[in-house]
């Protein structure tokens, strides 16, 4: 019995989801700010299903090549037609470095929006989004984004359990290269590449998200899973992390498991 309430309760959500993005979106232009993330791959995937579609990925200097083959992989699988625009630019690393970020990416969405008369830019921003400290939120808002999840209170267990009742495959959570330094340190291209070989170094060893965090002399690594495969491997790992200027490696146990 739980488990027939509980399928009736996912088909209410999506079935309400589709109907209200047939009724906003049908035989709309739209482009999609694609991060690869399952945000942005799910709300893609049911509007390419209703509207023509341009799925957009911005690829900088701090935006791994991970996840930009992982978007194109999901982008691949569902059949999403995907433009990657690639950007040498990296935002200056303040505080409002996200804000900063966004902005520049809805300039370029704007643009192409123009450029090929597409009628909306939407993002994958849901509910609950808005009550976290985001700060690309307010670049959102000055250059009229939409957000469908937002629009129809679709929050973040919402988007998982109907992508996980409908087969798509949930992307590990992934977040910029600039993130793994603290704001107001300069950060260069070389910094971003050394940080992204490291992580790309640990896939070696760990699965899901996977962060190197990046305190000048000090590595700070977070995993979800896979400890023991860390630990047992901790003499090549340490080994490697020095080859590339650390002098102390760290395992930040708060966000393991």
């Amino acid at each position: 019995r739980d488990k027939f309430l509980i399928l009736v309760i996912f088909l209410e959500k999506l079935n309400k989801l589709k109907n209200n993005l047939k009724e906003n979106f049908k035989g709309k232009k739209i482009i999609v700010a694609y991060s690869g993330g399952i945000d942005s791959l799910l709300l893609s995937i049911l509007l390419s299903e209703i509207a023509e579609t341009l799925c957009i990925f911005i690829k900088t200097p701090y935006i791994s090549n991970w996840a930009l083959n992982n978007a194109i992989t999901n982008a691949k699988n569902y059949d999403l037609n995907l433009k990657v625009i690639e950007v040498n630019k990296i935002v200056e690393n303040t505080p409002e470095r996200c804000y900063l970020c966004k902005k520049m990416f809805f300039e370029i969405l704007s643009r192409e929006k123009e450029r090929y008369s597409y009628d909306i830019i939407v993002d994958g921003t849901n509910y609950d989004d808005l009550f976290e400290d985001r700060p690309g939120l307010k670049a959102k808002e000055e250059f009229g984004i939409i957000s469908p999840y937002v629009d129809f209170k679709i929050g973040k267990n919402d988007i998982l359990e109907i992508a996980k009742e409908l087969n798509i495959n949930i992307p590990p959570k992934e977040t910029c290269l600039l993130m793994r330094f603290e704001s107001n340190r300069d950060v260069s291209a070389e910094d971003l590449k050394r940080i992204e070989s490291l992580e790309e170094f640990l896939r070696n060893y760990v699965k899901g998200a996977i962060r190197v965090r990046d305190y000048k002399n000090l590595a700070v690594i977070e995993i979800e899973d896979n400890l023991n495969k860390i630990i047992s491997n901790k003499k090549e790992i340490i080994k490697t992390f020095k080859k590339y200027g650390f002098k102390k490696v760290c395992l930040n146990l708060e966000n393991y498991g």
